[in-house]
């Protein structure tokens, strides 16, 4: 492997807010000082160049959160700006970094009527395009996690890139990371008729998560993604109806729910636990359920069906100091030293829209149309820097 010398690649961080454990951290943190990889402390593949940190702390986590992004960037030497073009201009006119990194996760910001909290990723998306369109250069750009959380805006940064030219990755690492068993994936090209996924955590903020789960393997289906058609989104008792009535295809649930080492009091802990049910039909006829449970599961199982395989398999995640986000920063390094996405930004744009058609089906308590989810890709067939083909770690407990 390649070390990283004096000239790697400059990228400015866009951050919204930077304390112990936030995705800033995760990611950020170890783009500034780097990280384990292959058991050995290194360097990261590109330089951290210029922050711009929207707040400092959050009030709005569990309990309040102190800022580190102050610290860990002093300490580094890395300069602070209070604009976007700043940060991308290094305190000059024009671009001077190699890459774009905006992390719009955590940080006080309000809530909508649909449930979804208004952060502010396609605002500092456009900044930074804005910004590359003055000086006349375009550099790649990663967006954590969703693309936005309305899905227009998430199409316009899409179509933005597409048409300037401006090499887009977004996503969370949940694709990225181990798998039980190791390397289980659904076979590239092979008939998918159905799937289900059983997750955990708060509706908006870990339903993309649990849509991830989903899109990995259901990307590679024959014919390869041709988008949504139609999202139901149920909660408390409906939700649990659905499992009961079997609404929710009850095979692929309870294969998807035992990828987990559980007790029988665990396994019914977790049914009882669930909260919120996503009902997915894609246009192709794939029909999917996303089950998020309140209790007991802390990682997503992910089973499939089709007529020639059946797949069943846990997406593996540790506590911290949640290695799994090393997979992210990898893949961050690759798209700013290559200037190409790793795998393609329409699994993130799709996702985000599954993900705001679920949060307006809820609020409107009915089914959602969305003719709009209709952008097709070509899943890439292998991922390099992945936990996907690695075992998992041993002696490291599941949170």
């Amino acid at each position: 492997m390649t070390e990283p010398t004096q000239q790697r690649p400059r990228v400015a961080v866009l951050v919204t807010t930077w304390f112990p454990g936030s995705h800033a951290d995760v990611i950020a943190t170890r783009l500034v000082e780097g990280y384990e990889w292959q058991g050995a402390h290194r360097p990261a593949r590109v330089e951290v160049a210029s922050v711009y940190l929207e707040q400092l702390g959050s009030r709005s986590e569990v309990w309040a959160q102190p800022d580190i992004g102050v610290e860990i960037t002093d300490r580094n030497g890395v300069p602070r700006f209070p604009t976007v073009a700043e940060a991308l201009g290094v305190g000059r006119p024009g671009v001077h970094v190699d890459g774009v990194v905006i992390v719009g996760e955590h940080g006080d910001y309000e809530l909508n009527e649909y449930g979804q909290t208004i952060y502010p990723r396609r605002r500092l998306f456009d900044a930074a395009v804005a910004t590359m369109l003055g000086a006349g250069r375009t550099v790649p750009v990663f967006n954590d996690k969703g693309l936005a959380w309305s899905y227009p805006d998430a199409l316009s940064m899409v179509d933005d890139a597409e048409r300037l030219g401006v090499p887009l990755l977004a996503g969370s690492t949940i694709p990225l990371s181990w798998r039980v068993p190791t390397g289980a994936q659904w076979p590239l090209g092979e008939r998918m008729d159905a799937a289900v996924v059983v997750g955990w955590g708060p509706t908006e903020r870990y339903g993309f998560h649990n849509l991830e789960a989903l899109q990995v393997h259901a990307e590679r289906r024959a014919g390869g993604e041709t988008g949504v058609a139609t999202v139901r989104a149920l909660t408390g008792r409906a939700a649990r109806d659905a499992l009961e009535t079997r609404i929710v295809d009850a095979a692929l649930f309870d294969a998807a729910l035992g990828t987990f080492e559980l007790t029988a009091d665990q396994a019914a802990r977790a049914r009882a636990s669930v909260r919120d049910v996503f009902l997915i039909e894609y246009r192709d006829g794939l029909r999917a359920a996303v089950v998020l449970c309140n209790d007991v599961l802390r990682n997503f199982g992910t089973a499939c069906r089709g007529p020639e395989h059946r797949l069943a398999c846990q997406i593996w995640l540790p506590g911290a100091p949640h290695d799994h986000f090393i997979f992210l920063v990898r893949q961050i390094e690759t798209l700013v030293t290559t200037g190409v996405a790793p795998y393609p930004v329409r699994r993130t744009l799709l996702t985000t829209g599954m993900l705001d058609a679920a949060m307006h089906s809820l609020h409107a308590g009915t089914r959602v149309d969305t003719p709009t989810l209709d952008r097709g890709y070509t899943p890439v067939a292998t991922v390099a820097d992945t936990g996907v083909a690695l075992p998992r770690p041993e002696g490291v407990p599941t949170p």
